[in-house]
């Protein structure tokens, strides 16, 4: 772990000692590794938290304490101890999936003007849903909350938004009145139309008393941003954003960036590192052939790090989890990408030095064919097989 992690993650703690472990683990677990966790114990009064908290001893974690306040006053008193360029609020019942922290780093980094990275949710527990939002939009945003709240964010941007607010009704609206001020002060959302986060359902919780009090603390939303909700100012805000959408912005790889330098977790020694590239990971959009390579493959035997080239409007990244989580569908991370073979490239030469790969497929993706000798030129000692 470097002095200073690029990821701070802040989990607020109340009486959920049960499930507190398994959250953090799902952090230490990422591809991502550039992170601390802090967790803020919320003045629990469960004994079993109680005990858990005093004596937990996890890797990059370190729990402070604080009388009960709330999660928004919580997640507060992380952010002004945290070190990191970026946090991730995390509830300490929650999981998230292992390249959550690596893809949603990968979008800040490509686009300074995205102040927050949101993903699409798996709810698992008592209930099993999905929820799959629409690409960001200010206008909506106003309207509804299309943002989840376990998104990454810059801390810059949080310091200018003045961090969450409370005071609410109830609590369980201070991520959407967070979302809206960062929007407010000019940045940007993003959403990435993968089922990256985990969201456990155990019976009644805030978010239900918060939609039992709906209309009033939209009425508290409206009443602490009066400008923004002015029949004006939405009008002007929905043309906006109907001739000038997210998907306009350009990527660059900044020089000085941490996308140069950032370290992953370690490829296991023992296993062949194997790359696949293919133009979808959906089992009905690849061939016979290439499925038949794919299945022959088993995780005990094989890393594989699976990366998709062609334009998708969504991606299931537990359609071979079997074999491996660790699946990225670049086009859903950088829009029109199979436009821009140059960031193709760099992203996925990133893989390649990251996962430690010995050996690349190409399962049908024609940017990986074009990309062939641009990459054997970068990595000569790799061989480069052909499937389909």
């Amino acid at each position: 772990m470097p002095d200073v992690p690029i990821i701070s993650v802040v989990i607020p703690c109340y009486n959920y000692g049960q499930f507190l472990g398994e959250t953090i683990d799902s952090v230490l677990n990422s591809t991502f590794q550039d992170v601390e966790i802090i967790v803020v114990d919320d003045g629990s009064t469960d004994p079993a938290t109680i005990a858990m908290l005093a004596s937990l001893n996890k890797p990059k974690t370190r729990v402070i304490t604080q009388k009960n306040q709330g999660v928004a006053a919580a997640r507060n008193s992380g952010i002004v101890a945290s070190k990191g360029t970026y946090i991730l609020p995390l509830d300490s019942d929650d999981l998230i999936h292992p390249t959550f922290l690596e893809k949603a780093f990968w979008i800040m980094e490509l686009f300074p003007k995205v102040g927050f990275v949101s993903p699409w949710v798996r709810a698992f527990g008592t209930e099993n849903w999905v929820h799959d939002a629409p690409q960001y939009n200010f206008h909506t945003q106003l309207e509804r909350n299309i943002t989840c709240g376990t998104s990454l964010f810059r801390k810059e941007a949080c310091i200018q938004a003045g961090g969450y607010k409370c005071g609410f009704v109830v609590m369980g609206y201070e991520d959407w009145d967070f979302w809206i001020s960062l929007g407010e002060k000019g940045w940007y959302g993003y959403q990435i139309f993968e089922r990256l986060f985990l969201y456990r359902r155990h019976g009644r919780s805030m978010v239900h008393e918060a939609i039992d009090h709906h209309e009033q603390l939209v009425e508290q939303i409206k009443a602490r941003h009066p400008m923004l909700y002015q029949d004006d100012q939405l009008k002007a805000l929905k043309r906006k954003w109907e001739l000038s959408p997210l998907l306009d912005m350009s990527p660059r790889i900044l020089k000085g960036s941490a996308w140069h330098h950032y370290t992953t977790k370690p490829a296991s020694a023992r296993l062949p590192k194997w790359l696949l590239l293919l133009p979808h990971t959906r089992r009905d959009r690849l061939s016979t052939r290439s499925l038949n390579f794919i299945d022959g493959l088993h995780a005990d035997y094989y890393s594989v790090t699976m990366v998709a080239t062609e334009y998708v409007t969504d991606s299931d990244v537990d359609e071979f989890s079997w074999l491996t989580s660790d699946v990225f569908h670049l086009s859903l991370y950088v829009p029109k990408i199979e436009l821009k073979l140059d960031i193709m490239e760099r992203l996925i030469s990133k893989l390649i030095v990251t996962r430690e790969i010995d050996r690349i497929f190409l399962l049908g993706s024609r940017q990986g064919q074009y990309l062939r000798p641009y990459i054997q030129n970068g990595f000569p000692r790799i061989p480069i097989e052909i499937i389909d």
